[in-house]
């Protein structure tokens, strides 16, 4: 059993609650001799006695007299504050917390840091110039692929597409609208595919193979597939639609191999 009672305790400390009595409160009545912060807080806000009273929802007198401690803080001015000056109950009382750790202060009431985010005005035109550059990378023209190929590449240049951000300064890309849907969905039939004739495809990289022609000059078969291995005299190619691996193609009869740029790295990402 304690030796002190409720009976020697000060007049407003707050002490635990005895057996049968109710829940002691968080902060109970504080000690005028105690100091707070509401001076630090006003000031810092650049606030005037009228301001701070009207945001705590008191009036300017007992403001004023729990500025200067003439009043105790209680639970619920302490509250108050914490709300109106968007600060944890810690800092009203005068205790600096952290400035990474404010767990005492309703998420709610936090001052949020300031937005990163640039929105532009809706009545403002999208200049999409800003997505694309020059039009000077060549399109290819294709005739009709038959026997062993979706596609067969004529050497015409038929139209210039834009040149994307991500190969500003690449040389010789080119591009060709894919034929047939053997690889879709990575890519749908009489989409604009670029491709880099100079950076050595790598397995798992969708290429453009083009075979020799049945005569010396003429135009070989050729399609879109996805690389699998390249080595021992063999091309191993994959494609989706239908899936599943195509039949190892000797390299003596494949004239090129080109890698098709992916999507972001044309943009750049």
């Amino acid at each position: 059993m304690s030796l002190i009672g409720p009976e020697v305790a000060l007049k407003g400390e707050a002490r635990q609650p005895l057996q049968g009595e109710g829940r002691a409160t968080l902060f109970g009545s504080i000690s005028p001799l105690m100091g707070n912060a509401l001076r630090e807080l006003r000031q810092e806000r650049g606030w005037t006695h009228d301001e701070a009273a009207a945001a705590m929802g008191v009036s300017r007198g007992q403001f004023i007299k729990l500025e200067r401690g003439e009043r105790g803080l209680t639970e619920r001015t302490i509250a108050l504050a914490s709300k109106a000056f968007s600060v944890p109950p810690s800092r009203v009382i005068g205790e600096a917390a952290p400035p990474d750790v404010q767990e005492d202060a309703p998420t709610a009431d936090r001052v949020a840091p300031p937005s990163n985010v640039w929105i532009s005005d809706h009545s403002d035109a999208v200049d999409t110039s800003l997505f694309k550059g020059p039009r000077n990378v060549p399109v290819y023209g294709t005739g009709s692929g038959g026997d062993g190929g979706d596609f067969r590449l004529n050497g015409q240049i038929i139209d210039h597409a834009p040149r994307p951000p991500g190969i500003a300064n690449r040389k010789d890309v080119y591009v060709v609208y894919l034929v047939g849907d053997s690889i879709s969905p990575a890519y749908e039939d009489g989409t604009p595919i670029y491709v880099d004739p100079h950076r050595r495809p790598q397995p798992r990289d969708y290429v453009v193979v083009e075979l020799r022609g049945e005569r010396d000059g003429e135009p070989g078969p050729a399609f879109v597939k996805r690389l699998v291995a390249r080595g021992a005299g063999k091309l191993r190619l994959e494609q989706h639609n239908p899936s599943g691996p195509l039949d190892p193609i000797d390299e003596s009869e494949v004239v090129r191999v080109h890698r098709v740029i992916p999507w972001l790295e044309l943009i750049g990402i």
